[in-house]
């Protein structure tokens, strides 16, 4: 009987371990994604952990909108924006007097920072304040997204079979349809290296990568940054150690590195200068916005 005993005992803890086992094992639809980026070096303990269970949420709605964008621009080309364009769109709480003030309150409140990203890397801090004002309203609004579920989730989305039924710009045209199907694919891949720089991210900053918020897009902090961009041109601005762009400092300076990285430079042209804002948002509008909100915040400065 105590042989007996013992077997079921040794039976029942195998068949607990066995069952920590399966929880930990990521769901089917997730493995094709577990198994690269374990192949390039992520700890794969650690995605099966991740990607198990509902720890990860897929939304194929999130690469439909995407998709749906692309298509709206490639076949759907819109005027240049204009000063009007510009007032009726959503962009238009940012020039309200008190988005301005804002603005230049955040400016003094953070001049240390300011001072420090224009001494580094040139762009004024008039320019910086109307990036992270446009993209969160200078920290108020990070995003209601978890940024790891929106990157994994485009990362999977990988072709129009899994996004059609959410989209609203094919209208039974093959032409909008192949494009569309080229772009899932082009953005899976461009989600795919998002995604393992936010991995890469946050486990370099020691934070649970599942509790940072994001766009619908996964970018991420004050100054929405893309993950590979955080990487790329990240800034510990307050010299903490600590690469968070969560905080004032790294975001201020950060952003400014970010810009002379895609070739910002003193005395450049409107057209020049432009271009450079272009880099952070591929939209027109985007970067009447910015530079216009810039302009105002310096004439507020006395600038």
């Amino acid at each position: 009987m105590k042989r007996w005993t013992v077997a079921i005992a040794v039976l029942m803890l195998l068949g607990m371990a066995c069952g920590r086992g399966m929880a930990l094992a990521a769901d089917a639809g997730w493995q094709p994604l577990v198994n690269r980026l374990a192949a390039e070096g992520l700890d794969r303990v650690w995605l099966e952990r991740l990607f198990s269970g509902a720890a990860v949420e897929y939304e194929p709605s999130i690469m439909a909108r995407k998709v749906d964008a692309m298509v709206r621009k490639q076949f759907e080309p819109k005027p240049a924006p204009t000063k009007k364009t510009l007032e009726a769109s959503n962009y238009r709480y940012f020039l309200t007097s008190a988005a301005i003030d804002s603005a230049v309150r955040y400016i003094r409140e953070n001049r240390a920072a300011f001072d420090r990203a224009q001494r580094e890397f040139g762009p004024q801090p008039e320019l910086i304040a109307a990036f992270l004002l446009v993209e969160t309203k200078l920290g108020t609004y990070l995003g209601d997204r978890d940024a790891l579920s929106v990157l994994a989730s485009l990362a999977r989305a990988s072709n129009l079979e899994q996004i059609s039924p959410f989209m609203k710009t094919l209208r039974g045209d093959g032409d909008r349809s192949t494009y569309a199907d080229w772009a899932a694919r082009d953005r899976s891949e461009w989600a795919y290296r998002e995604l393992a720089a936010l991995l890469r991210y946050a486990s370099a900053k020691g934070r649970a990568v599942g509790t940072i918020p994001g766009s619908i897009y996964g970018a991420i902090g004050i100054c929405q940054f893309m993950p590979s961009n955080a990487l790329r041109f990240g800034v510990d601005g307050d010299n903490d150690g600590v690469l968070d762009l969560f905080t004032p400092a790294d975001a201020i300076v950060s952003v400014a590195s970010y810009l002379r990285g895609y070739g910002w430079k003193p005395g450049m042209t409107p057209a020049e200068r432009d271009k450079v804002v272009y880099a952070y948002n591929h939209s027109d509008l985007y970067v009447l916005a910015v530079t216009t909100v810039a302009d105002r915040i310096r004439a507020r400065l006395g600038g």
